[in-house]
């Protein structure tokens, strides 16, 4: 007899089908799946919903511009209630995270202290590779800590306060050992922030004399080749290190025909784009509120993006989320990038394509929020499957009797604004389990705190 049995559903088999079932749950990880499983301990009748594994969020930031103790019970509850089971967190130290460029022998544990007993959802943590000494830590940080993703920022190149090791040379040496652990850990990632800094600022100058005060001039500061130059310079890289990349963010159709040139040329490069490149665009009536990193584009890039998300070259999805407020973006030049959006990746994805694009449908949908950022992060198969053995995260979602629309409230991060306030949802997420524990219906969370660190890969045990 399983410990709970989810009844009635329709489960959704990421790149398979939807097929009417049930679900066994016992120990946290999911020890049936199929018709007729019997009895249960507990058993929740979902009522012909859909029932797919939990969203893995591949790309979120706790703790970057408020206290990671906050962002962690405010933004993981913003993304328990969105669906999304499992956070991967970028984080690093430096200005806005830290005070200095310490080495990560000592600030990892205690940023690890800082979540622990906090987070809805279990997660794990991608490090910033800044300094000589960083570098020298990677074969312990992939061994002993299970961080399988090491990120480099090439837009910091230059940048005394922070990318003061930076260039061509620490990058090239940082694939170099990625590559060499890739037989060890073949989960081991490389992970780069692609802009070129010198475009960057060449075009930034420009339009600060122009007078530039809005969305478009923003992305015309951060242009479309600064992303394509130094996708090609990872590209090559990636070819001549042998070093598996991920490449996350990709903002605009020039950015991704770069990457998937490279793709094609043999290099291991799985690439993601995020919600907002895909539902937002520099004329969004959102103005400023939707300024990020890389610049939202124009309504072509959106279309050959979703296009690259049909036909499977875009592997992934994350939000990017980091937490702010409306304050801190009433100017174009001082605004803070980027703003909440993992509670909305499921909800938002799955109406914009699956239920009005028709491009997705629910199994292509949760095949890349769940299998393929589970598999780029060395999370598979215990998330981001239904298929016993793995853990049971479980996300219910509903048809709505009315149809909702996003405001601030509805998101329920801490910050006081969305971009995508106003959107109309169809369908949305009414239970969210993790490791077989209900952490949130709509009444809100019902399981505070629970969520574990991740140390990867994930071993079956």
């Amino acid at each position: 007899m399983s410990e709970l049995v989810v009844r009635n559903a329709r489960l959704v088999f990421p790149h398979a089908g939807v097929v009417e079932g049930e679900v066994g749950v016992s120990g946290g990880r999911i020890d049936a799946v199929g018709k007729d499983l019997g009895r249960g301990d507990r058993e929740v009748d979902v009522h012909g919903a859909l029932v797919g594994p939990g969203v893995v969020d591949p790309h979120t930031h706790v703790g970057i511009y408020r206290p990671a103790e906050e962002d962690a019970r405010t933004e993981s509850e913003c993304a328990v209630r969105g669906g999304v089971t499992t956070m991967v967190t970028y984080w690093r130290v430096g200005e806005p995270y830290t005070d200095g460029l310490v080495e990560y022998g000592r600030a990892f544990p205690a940023f690890r202290a800082r979540l622990e007993g906090r987070m809805h959802t279990d997660y794990a943590v991608n490090l910033g590779m800044l300094t000589r000494a960083h570098l020298a830590e990677v074969p312990d940080l992939v061994r002993n800590e299970g961080v399988t993703t090491l990120k480099y920022f090439a837009h910091y190149e230059g940048r005394a306060d922070i990318g003061r090791d930076l260039d061509a040379g620490y990058f090239y040496s940082l694939a170099e050992a990625v590559a060499r652990l890739r037989a060890e850990v073949p989960a081991v990632r490389l992970s780069v922030h692609s802009e070129d800094p010198y475009i960057v600022r060449e075009a930034t100058d420009r339009e600060k004399q122009r007078g530039g005060i809005d969305l478009e001039a923003y992305r015309r500061s951060r242009p479309e080749v600064a992303e394509a130059v130094a996708i090609a310079r990872l590209g090559e890289t990636a070819l001549a290190t042998g070093a598996p990349v991920y490449l996350p963010h990709v903002s605009s159709a020039l950015g991704y025909a770069r990457a998937a040139e490279y793709v094609a040329r043999g290099a291991d490069l799985t690439i993601e784009t995020s919600l907002h490149y895909l539902t937002l665009t520099s004329d969004s009536p959102a103005g400023l509120l939707a300024k990020v990193n890389p610049a939202v584009r124009r309504t072509e890039d959106v279309e050959s993006l979703w296009a690259a998300v049909a036909r499977g070259g875009l592997r992934c999805i994350g939000s990017d989320h980091a937490s702010n407020l409306r304050r801190e973006k009433t100017e174009l030049w001082s605004a803070k990038p980027a703003f909440a959006g993992t509670g909305l990746l499921l909800p938002l994805l799955f109406e914009e394509g699956v239920v009005r694009r028709r491009l997705l449908s629910p199994e292509s949908l949760w095949g890349i929020l769940a299998e393929n950022n589970a598999k780029a992060h060395g999370l598979f198969p215990r998330k981001g499957t239904l298929a016993p053995g793995a853990d049971a995260d479980l996300v219910v979602v509903e048809k709505l009797a009315n149809p909702r629309r996003v405001t601030a409230e509805l998101v329920h991060s801490a910050a006081d604004y969305s971009p995508y306030e106003g959107r109309e949802l169809h369908y949305a997420p009414t239970r969210t389990f993790v490791r077989g524990e209900l952490v949130a219906d709509e009444s809100g969370v019902r399981s505070p705190g629970t969520g574990t660190y991740l140390r990867r890969p994930l071993g079956p045990g």
